[in-house]
């Protein structure tokens, strides 16, 4: 992985403790954040933007190691990481487990 791609998923990971962590929205009033939000601000922008403009480059390859990662913890099953982040049984340490991994990819 490109060291640029590890910085936003470090960074993911970090506005994700500042934040705290949601299900259901990108991000809630208080300014908690599910998965992709964390990601979203981190890169500075939607996703649209990450793949249609590829606003920064290695943001594509970041968002891969994350569905990746989600297919790792889930068995083998490829899913969609804001689906996956709204799981009712989901938690946070699941999120932040996801993140680790795809930094050490």
């Amino acid at each position: 992985m490109q060291p640029e791609a590890k910085k936003i998923l470090e960074d993911t990971y970090k506005i994700l403790e500042e934040r705290g962590w949601c299900q259901g929205v990108m991000q809630k009033v208080d300014g908690r954040v599910c998965l992709q939000g964390a990601f979203e601000a981190a890169v500075g922008a939607d996703m649209y933007d990450v793949f249609v403009s590829d606003v920064q480059p290695c943001a594509q390859e970041a968002w891969t190691a994350v569905r990746y990662a989600v297919a790792d913890v889930n068995g083998g099953l490829h899913q969609a990481p804001h689906h996956w982040n709204d799981e009712p049984h989901r938690t946070v340490e699941d999120v932040k487990l996801v993140l680790k991994k795809a930094i050490e990819s």
